[in-house]
């Protein structure tokens, strides 16, 4: 009978020693970690983004309620409003009845009193706001830059 170079006592310490295991497991659950760290931080990039942009079309809308309607006032207001690269939309003015179900129903005469109130149609102003969000890494299913962009509509008489 031959025996091996390695005393079965020497296996059976090997087996139960248990030290490294811990340093073994995280770096095989590193990768994972890595991957929803960069994940969150893009998502909370994403909806930094996607505030400012939505912010900005309030700052435009606000600008109209105080200042009337002035197309490069408005604009002005929307891309200087965050420290984000934002563009502005072209400003519409349009003419308004108040809807329950979708808030706002545009009508083409401001003269012909609106349905249900009896009260001519208001004045009102819609501001756009759009920009790019670029994540850090390109995600499967999601585009690359992210188009973002916002609306607000404001009466202003």
């Amino acid at each position: 009978m031959t025996r091996s170079p390695i005393k079965s006592s020497t296996l059976k310490r090997f087996f139960r020693d248990r030290s490294g295991a811990s340093a073994a497991e995280f770096v095989l659950i590193l990768p994972v970690l890595a991957i929803l760290l960069f994940g969150a931080v893009d998502v909370g990039g994403l909806a930094w983004a996607k505030i400012q942009v939505g912010a900005a079309a309030r700052a435009g809308a606000s600008y109209a309620l105080t200042n009337g309607f002035d197309e490069a006032g408005i604009n002005s207001a929307v891309t200087n409003a965050t420290g984000l690269t934002v563009t502005a939309g072209t400003p519409a003015q349009i003419f308004g009845c108040p809807d329950q179900a979708s808030g706002i129903v545009e009508v083409e005469d401001d003269s012909v009193a609106c349905p249900g109130s009896g009260e001519l149609p208001g004045d009102y102003v819609t501001v756009g706001a759009s920009a790019d969000y670029v994540p850090i890494f390109g995600w499967p299913g999601l585009a690359n830059p992210v188009p973002l962009s916002a609306e607000a509509k404001v009466r202003i008489s």
